[in-house]
């Protein structure tokens, strides 16, 4: 599951189970999986974002140069 927002994420770890261990507990690789888990739907949240804003920054810099121009040419 590729997470897109913090929501996604919460409900990711509201599903999350772990495997028991024999004599209680739960099993220390299972621990590891669903951290190494967690890690990769906070990075892709991270990933989405960053695109985003970087979208909206270049956008943002288009529009300043339209208007740079548009005031040198009058």
């Amino acid at each position: 599951m590729a997470s897109r927002s913090l929501e996604d994420i919460a409900e990711f770890i509201e599903k999350m189970k772990f495997q028991k261990s024999l004599f209680g507990g739960v099993n220390e690789q299972s621990v590891w999986k669903k951290i190494d888990d967690l890690n990769n739907e906070y990075k892709s949240v991270f990933d989405e974002q960053e695109i985003k804003y970087r979208t909206l920054l270049e956008e943002r810099d288009l529009e300043i140069k339209k208007l740079k121009e548009k005031l040198n040419m009058d």
